[in-house]
Protein backbone atom coordinates (compact mmCIF):
# COMPACT_ATOMS: atom_id res chain seq x y z
CA UNK A 1 0.00 0.00 0.00
CA UNK A 2 1.18 2.98 -0.53
CA UNK A 3 2.12 5.71 2.16
CA UNK A 4 0.07 8.95 1.63
CA UNK A 5 2.30 10.65 3.25
CA UNK A 6 4.99 10.28 1.79
CA UNK A 7 3.34 10.36 -1.45
CA UNK A 8 2.57 14.27 -0.38
CA UNK A 9 6.03 14.83 0.11
CA UNK A 10 7.31 13.59 -2.33
CA UNK A 11 4.76 14.86 -4.53
CA UNK A 12 5.83 18.51 -2.69
CA UNK A 13 10.08 17.85 -3.27
CA UNK A 14 9.40 17.48 -6.85
CA UNK A 15 7.35 20.58 -7.33
CA UNK A 16 9.84 22.47 -5.20
CA UNK A 17 13.24 20.77 -6.57
CA UNK A 18 13.89 21.42 -10.78
CA UNK A 19 17.10 19.71 -9.90
CA UNK A 20 16.80 16.07 -8.09
CA UNK A 21 20.49 14.69 -8.97
CA UNK A 22 23.31 14.85 -6.27
CA UNK A 23 25.18 18.40 -7.32
CA UNK A 24 28.57 17.31 -9.12
CA UNK A 25 29.74 21.07 -8.80
CA UNK A 26 30.51 23.73 -5.92
CA UNK A 27 29.50 27.07 -5.41
CA UNK A 28 32.62 27.94 -3.25
CA UNK A 29 34.51 29.88 -5.85
CA UNK A 30 31.51 33.08 -5.80
CA UNK A 31 29.78 32.81 -2.54
CA UNK A 32 32.68 35.13 -1.32
CA UNK A 33 31.58 37.92 -3.54
CA UNK A 34 29.16 41.09 -3.02
CA UNK A 35 27.55 40.75 -6.42
CA UNK A 36 26.33 37.40 -7.96
CA UNK A 37 25.54 37.01 -11.76
CA UNK A 38 22.22 36.00 -12.81
CA UNK A 39 23.68 32.43 -13.38
CA UNK A 40 25.49 32.57 -9.93
CA UNK A 41 22.57 33.12 -8.36
CA UNK A 42 21.07 29.97 -10.47
CA UNK A 43 23.62 27.64 -9.53
CA UNK A 44 23.25 28.61 -5.69
CA UNK A 45 19.40 27.50 -6.43
CA UNK A 46 20.75 24.29 -8.22
CA UNK A 47 23.03 23.31 -5.83
CA UNK A 48 20.27 23.96 -2.74
CA UNK A 49 17.78 21.90 -4.87
CA UNK A 50 20.42 18.93 -5.72
CA UNK A 51 21.59 18.52 -2.04
CA UNK A 52 18.02 19.09 -0.51
CA UNK A 53 16.92 16.03 -2.69
CA UNK A 54 19.40 13.60 -1.23
CA UNK A 55 18.07 14.63 2.35
CA UNK A 56 15.14 12.65 1.93
CA UNK A 57 16.63 9.25 2.01
CA UNK A 58 16.33 6.37 4.72
CA UNK A 59 20.74 6.32 4.30
CA UNK A 60 22.49 7.48 7.64
CA UNK A 61 25.13 7.58 5.44
CA UNK A 62 23.20 9.21 2.38
CA UNK A 63 21.56 12.15 5.12
CA UNK A 64 25.01 12.53 6.46
CA UNK A 65 26.80 13.43 2.95
CA UNK A 66 23.61 16.06 1.73
CA UNK A 67 24.00 17.98 5.11
CA UNK A 68 28.08 18.02 4.33
CA UNK A 69 27.09 19.43 0.94
CA UNK A 70 24.70 22.10 2.16
CA UNK A 71 26.80 23.21 5.45
CA UNK A 72 30.41 23.62 3.47
CA UNK A 73 29.21 26.99 1.80
CA UNK A 74 28.78 28.45 5.27
CA UNK A 75 32.12 27.22 6.48
CA UNK A 76 34.21 30.23 7.61
CA UNK A 77 36.71 29.76 5.21
CA UNK A 78 35.60 30.37 2.32
CA UNK A 79 33.88 34.02 3.62
CA UNK A 80 30.19 33.98 2.47
CA UNK A 81 29.19 37.48 1.56
CA UNK A 82 25.85 38.91 2.60
CA UNK A 83 24.31 39.05 -0.73
CA UNK A 84 25.12 35.27 -1.57
CA UNK A 85 24.20 34.37 2.54
CA UNK A 86 20.83 35.93 1.76
CA UNK A 87 20.63 34.17 -1.38
CA UNK A 88 21.31 30.88 -0.09
CA UNK A 89 19.11 31.42 3.03
CA UNK A 90 16.22 32.11 0.69
CA UNK A 91 16.98 29.09 -1.47
CA UNK A 92 17.35 26.75 1.58
CA UNK A 93 14.13 28.19 2.98
CA UNK A 94 12.47 26.93 -0.09
CA UNK A 95 13.68 23.35 -0.73
CA UNK A 96 13.31 22.62 3.08
CA UNK A 97 9.51 23.63 3.23
CA UNK A 98 8.42 19.76 2.64
CA UNK A 99 11.71 18.66 4.85
CA UNK A 100 10.16 20.42 7.68
CA UNK A 101 6.65 19.72 7.20
CA UNK A 102 4.43 17.76 9.34
CA UNK A 103 3.71 15.81 6.49
CA UNK A 104 7.53 14.53 6.31
CA UNK A 105 7.83 11.26 8.67
CA UNK A 106 11.63 11.70 8.18
CA UNK A 107 12.31 13.23 11.45
CA UNK A 108 16.63 12.68 10.79
CA UNK A 109 16.32 14.60 7.51
CA UNK A 110 14.23 17.84 9.49
CA UNK A 111 16.24 17.38 12.66
CA UNK A 112 19.33 17.98 9.93
CA UNK A 113 17.49 20.85 8.16
CA UNK A 114 17.38 22.96 11.25
CA UNK A 115 21.46 22.27 11.66
CA UNK A 116 22.05 24.14 8.51
CA UNK A 117 19.23 26.63 8.90
CA UNK A 118 21.28 27.37 12.28
CA UNK A 119 25.12 27.98 10.69
CA UNK A 120 23.20 30.97 8.47
CA UNK A 121 22.92 32.99 11.03
CA UNK A 122 20.16 35.51 9.58
CA UNK A 123 16.75 36.73 10.58
CA UNK A 124 14.84 35.13 8.03
CA UNK A 125 16.52 31.37 9.28
CA UNK A 126 15.71 32.29 12.88
CA UNK A 127 12.57 32.73 11.85
CA UNK A 128 12.14 29.24 10.40
CA UNK A 129 13.42 27.27 13.37
CA UNK A 130 11.34 29.88 15.82
CA UNK A 131 8.58 28.18 14.36
CA UNK A 132 9.71 24.65 15.83
CA UNK A 133 10.56 25.43 19.19
CA UNK A 134 7.32 25.01 20.84
CA UNK A 135 4.42 22.53 21.59
CA UNK A 136 1.95 24.86 20.73
CA UNK A 137 3.45 24.53 17.05
CA UNK A 138 5.19 21.44 16.66
CA UNK A 139 4.13 17.74 17.95
CA UNK A 140 7.51 16.66 17.22
CA UNK A 141 9.74 16.31 19.98
CA UNK A 142 12.99 15.88 18.33
CA UNK A 143 12.58 18.86 16.16
CA UNK A 144 11.60 20.84 19.37
CA UNK A 145 14.45 19.86 21.04
CA UNK A 146 16.93 20.43 17.80
CA UNK A 147 15.08 23.66 17.52
CA UNK A 148 16.44 25.33 21.04
CA UNK A 149 19.76 23.97 19.37
CA UNK A 150 19.68 25.82 16.19
CA UNK A 151 18.52 28.90 18.22
CA UNK A 152 21.67 28.68 19.91
CA UNK A 153 23.64 28.09 17.46
CA UNK A 154 22.28 30.82 15.37
CA UNK A 155 22.89 33.17 17.78
CA UNK A 156 26.38 32.03 18.36
CA UNK A 157 27.13 33.40 14.56
CA UNK A 158 27.20 36.73 16.14
CA UNK A 159 25.33 37.89 13.33
CA UNK A 160 22.44 38.94 14.75
CA UNK A 161 20.89 42.32 15.51
CA UNK A 162 19.65 42.28 19.75
CA UNK A 163 15.94 43.14 18.61
CA UNK A 164 15.83 39.36 16.67
CA UNK A 165 17.58 37.25 20.06
CA UNK A 166 15.43 38.98 22.10
CA UNK A 167 12.41 37.77 20.29
CA UNK A 168 13.98 34.00 20.27
CA UNK A 169 14.74 34.28 23.77
CA UNK A 170 11.18 35.14 25.07
CA UNK A 171 10.28 32.05 23.11
CA UNK A 172 12.01 29.81 24.47
CA UNK A 173 11.30 31.34 27.69
CA UNK A 174 7.70 30.37 26.56
CA UNK A 175 8.34 27.25 25.30
CA UNK A 176 10.71 26.07 28.23
CA UNK A 177 7.29 27.18 30.50
CA UNK A 178 4.99 24.58 28.66
CA UNK A 179 7.47 22.00 27.88
CA UNK A 180 5.88 18.51 28.73
CA UNK A 181 9.02 16.49 27.84
CA UNK A 182 11.80 17.34 30.92
CA UNK A 183 14.99 16.50 28.25
CA UNK A 184 13.82 19.50 25.92
CA UNK A 185 13.06 22.07 28.98
CA UNK A 186 16.49 21.58 29.48
CA UNK A 187 17.81 22.23 26.58
CA UNK A 188 15.67 25.25 25.50
CA UNK A 189 17.23 26.55 29.13
CA UNK A 190 20.55 25.83 28.49
CA UNK A 191 20.00 28.42 25.08
CA UNK A 192 18.65 31.12 27.45
CA UNK A 193 21.55 30.73 29.87
CA UNK A 194 24.12 30.75 26.47
CA UNK A 195 22.83 34.51 25.94
CA UNK A 196 25.46 36.30 27.94
CA UNK A 197 28.32 35.07 25.70
CA UNK A 198 26.75 36.04 22.57
CA UNK A 199 29.28 37.44 20.46
CA UNK A 200 28.50 40.54 17.96
CA UNK A 201 27.02 42.38 20.35
CA UNK A 202 28.21 46.33 21.16
CA UNK A 203 29.17 46.17 24.60
CA UNK A 204 25.67 48.44 26.23
CA UNK A 205 23.65 45.61 24.00
CA UNK A 206 25.37 42.72 25.59
CA UNK A 207 24.69 44.27 29.29
CA UNK A 208 20.86 44.22 28.09
CA UNK A 209 21.25 40.93 26.37
CA UNK A 210 22.68 39.60 30.27
CA UNK A 211 20.19 41.66 32.24
CA UNK A 212 17.12 39.65 29.84
CA UNK A 213 18.34 36.28 29.67
CA UNK A 214 18.97 36.35 33.71
CA UNK A 215 15.39 37.66 33.75
CA UNK A 216 14.35 35.29 31.60
CA UNK A 217 15.89 31.99 32.96
CA UNK A 218 14.46 32.56 36.37
CA UNK A 219 10.84 33.27 34.47
CA UNK A 220 11.16 30.33 33.04
CA UNK A 221 12.07 28.30 36.08
CA UNK A 222 9.52 29.72 38.01
CA UNK A 223 6.94 28.82 35.61
CA UNK A 224 8.30 25.23 35.30
CA UNK A 225 7.65 25.26 39.09
CA UNK A 226 4.10 26.23 39.57
CA UNK A 227 3.21 24.63 36.49
CA UNK A 228 4.04 21.08 38.47
CA UNK A 229 2.68 22.61 41.86
CA UNK A 230 -0.72 22.97 39.69
CA UNK A 231 -0.62 19.65 38.45
CA UNK A 232 -0.46 18.06 41.62
CA UNK A 233 1.72 15.05 40.65
CA UNK A 234 5.46 14.60 40.97
CA UNK A 235 7.12 15.31 37.39
CA UNK A 236 10.22 14.82 35.74
CA UNK A 237 10.19 18.23 35.06
CA UNK A 238 11.49 19.33 37.99
CA UNK A 239 15.15 17.76 36.24
CA UNK A 240 15.13 21.11 33.96
CA UNK A 241 14.62 23.02 37.39
CA UNK A 242 17.83 20.99 38.65
CA UNK A 243 19.87 22.01 35.31
CA UNK A 244 18.29 25.99 35.21
CA UNK A 245 19.03 26.37 39.00
CA UNK A 246 22.57 24.76 38.27
CA UNK A 247 23.34 26.78 35.18
CA UNK A 248 22.26 30.46 37.33
CA UNK A 249 24.49 29.11 40.14
CA UNK A 250 27.51 29.07 37.71
CA UNK A 251 26.48 32.53 35.65
CA UNK A 252 26.26 34.37 39.20
CA UNK A 253 29.68 33.03 40.39
CA UNK A 254 31.26 34.68 37.04
CA UNK A 255 33.23 37.79 38.18
CA UNK A 256 32.48 39.56 34.97
CA UNK A 257 28.46 39.98 35.80
CA UNK A 258 27.89 43.50 36.95
CA UNK A 259 27.16 43.23 41.10
CA UNK A 260 23.87 45.52 40.49
CA UNK A 261 22.67 42.48 38.16
CA UNK A 262 24.13 39.62 40.05
CA UNK A 263 22.08 41.50 43.14
CA UNK A 264 18.94 41.85 41.51
CA UNK A 265 18.68 38.66 39.97
CA UNK A 266 19.23 36.93 43.64
CA UNK A 267 16.72 38.98 45.20
CA UNK A 268 14.19 37.74 42.45
CA UNK A 269 15.40 33.80 42.64
CA UNK A 270 15.75 33.60 46.19
CA UNK A 271 11.64 33.17 46.43
CA UNK A 272 11.88 31.10 43.55
CA UNK A 273 14.56 29.08 45.24
CA UNK A 274 12.35 28.69 48.44
CA UNK A 275 9.24 27.42 46.19
CA UNK A 276 11.25 24.47 45.01
CA UNK A 277 11.42 23.63 48.67
CA UNK A 278 8.01 23.91 49.60
CA UNK A 279 6.85 22.06 46.28
CA UNK A 280 9.34 19.27 47.21
CA UNK A 281 7.82 18.92 50.34
CA UNK A 282 4.14 19.08 49.06
CA UNK A 283 5.06 16.12 46.43
CA UNK A 284 6.72 14.18 48.93
CA UNK A 285 4.90 11.00 48.95
CA UNK A 286 4.35 11.16 45.60
CA UNK A 287 7.96 11.50 44.31
CA UNK A 288 9.02 8.89 46.09
CA UNK A 289 7.02 6.34 43.51
CA UNK A 290 10.32 5.39 41.15
CA UNK A 291 13.44 6.03 41.21
CA UNK A 292 13.92 8.71 38.54
CA UNK A 293 11.05 11.25 40.79
CA UNK A 294 13.62 10.31 44.01
CA UNK A 295 16.92 11.40 42.08
CA UNK A 296 14.85 14.97 40.35
CA UNK A 297 13.04 15.74 43.45
CA UNK A 298 16.29 15.10 45.86
CA UNK A 299 18.60 16.56 43.35
CA UNK A 300 16.31 20.15 43.15
CA UNK A 301 16.36 19.97 47.20
CA UNK A 302 19.93 19.57 47.54
CA UNK A 303 21.28 22.70 45.12
CA UNK A 304 17.94 24.78 45.73
CA UNK A 305 19.10 24.75 49.80
CA UNK A 306 22.72 25.11 48.40
CA UNK A 307 22.11 28.50 46.83
CA UNK A 308 19.88 29.60 49.35
CA UNK A 309 22.96 29.26 51.70
CA UNK A 310 25.34 30.98 49.24
CA UNK A 311 22.85 34.11 48.69
CA UNK A 312 21.06 34.59 52.43
CA UNK A 313 23.29 33.22 54.37
CA UNK A 314 23.18 33.04 58.29
CA UNK A 315 23.45 30.77 61.06
CA UNK A 316 21.31 27.07 59.19
CA UNK A 317 20.01 25.57 61.94
CA UNK A 318 19.17 21.87 60.42
CA UNK A 319 22.69 20.42 60.86
CA UNK A 320 21.33 16.91 59.05
CA UNK A 321 21.57 16.35 55.15
CA UNK A 322 18.24 17.08 54.76
CA UNK A 323 18.32 15.58 51.10
CA UNK A 324 19.43 12.40 52.61
CA UNK A 325 16.50 13.11 55.17
CA UNK A 326 13.81 13.70 52.92
CA UNK A 327 14.90 10.71 50.90
CA UNK A 328 14.44 8.21 53.86
CA UNK A 329 11.18 9.36 54.40
CA UNK A 330 12.28 12.05 57.47
CA UNK A 331 10.34 15.48 55.79
CA UNK A 332 11.05 17.47 59.18
CA UNK A 333 14.79 18.84 58.34
CA UNK A 334 13.26 19.68 55.00
CA UNK A 335 10.10 21.79 56.70
CA UNK A 336 12.01 23.42 59.52
CA UNK A 337 14.88 24.28 56.53
CA UNK A 338 11.82 26.34 54.75
CA UNK A 339 10.63 27.89 57.78
CA UNK A 340 13.90 29.05 58.40
CA UNK A 341 14.57 30.69 54.98
CA UNK A 342 11.42 32.74 55.59
CA UNK A 343 12.49 33.77 58.58
CA UNK A 344 15.79 34.84 57.19
CA UNK A 345 14.04 36.19 54.04
CA UNK A 346 11.92 38.24 56.03
CA UNK A 347 13.73 39.70 58.27
CA UNK A 348 16.00 41.45 55.89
Amino acid sequence: MINTKKTILLALLIVSTTAVAQPSFRITSFISHRDLTDRQKADIQRYTQGWTAEMFTDSADGLSEARRGLSEPLDQRWAMSNTARMHYCESLLTCFEPILSKENDNELASVNALQILSLLGTERSVTAIMRHVSNSFEDRTALRQWAAVGLENSFKTGRLPLTRITSGAILLTDAASREPVWYVASRQLQALGSLGTTPGLRRSELVELQKTAFELQVKAVSNILEDVSANKVASLRMRPVHSGLSSLRLQLIEPGVDSELKEDTINSLIPVLIRVLEISLEQSNDAKKSNDLLVAYGGVIEIANKMLQRFVGGQHPVDVDIRESWESGDTQPLSDSISYWHGQVSSK
